[in-house]
């Protein structure tokens, strides 16, 4: 399938520029409450505790696996019965599905900075690529059902939800 010049390489490119300028900073700050509470305050996990505030994983997750049968389910009965509420019920759950997961990206993000700068590069490459996967999550998220106005990073995205889980748990931690 050759791709349109028009297709976008992001389909959620406009909601993580929304949502960084104001979840960054917050990821940045949560961790540095992280280090302090951890360091001076007797390890107390202060940080962890907002950060796991900003993720919701599982309801993405149940999201996207919704997204994935409804669009099913149009595709299947949508031409003989008309179903516009559960297109705009599709259409509703995938918005809320992204914004989810574009905040948690970015707030894990700015969480990543922290480790980065302190030295502790292992950990801050393992909060990137989580950041990364929820950027996955949102762009599978966005788009509808494989070639029909997906993004050019679409099969690199259902790739990366696919496989990351798989090539993470090889790695010994």
């Amino acid at each position: 399938m050759k791709l349109s010049e028009n297709t976008p390489w992001l389909l959620v490119g406009g909601d993580l520029r929304k949502d960084a300028p104001y979840f960054v900073p917050l990821g940045f700050l949560v961790a540095v409450l992280q280090v302090v509470g951890y360091g001076y305050f007797n390890k107390a996990n202060w940080g962890e505790t907002l950060l796991l505030e900003h993720l919701a994983f599982h309801s993405t997750a149940f999201s996207i696996l919704f997204l994935w049968g409804g669009r099913l389910l149009l595709i299947w009965q949508g031409k003989r019965r008309g179903m516009a509420y559960l297109d705009a019920m599709i259409t509703n759950v995938a918005n809320r599905a992204v914004g989810f997961a574009s905040v948690a990206a970015c707030v894990i993000f700015g969480f990543a900075i922290v480790p980065g700068i302190s030295g502790a590069f292992w950990h801050a490459g393992m909060f990137m690529l989580c950041s990364f996967y929820f950027v996955c999550l949102a762009e599978v998220a966005a788009n509808p059902l494989l070639g029909k106005g997906d993004s050019k990073a679409h099969p690199i995205a259902l790739g990366v939800i696919i496989g990351m889980p798989f090539a993470l748990s090889r790695i010994a931690f």
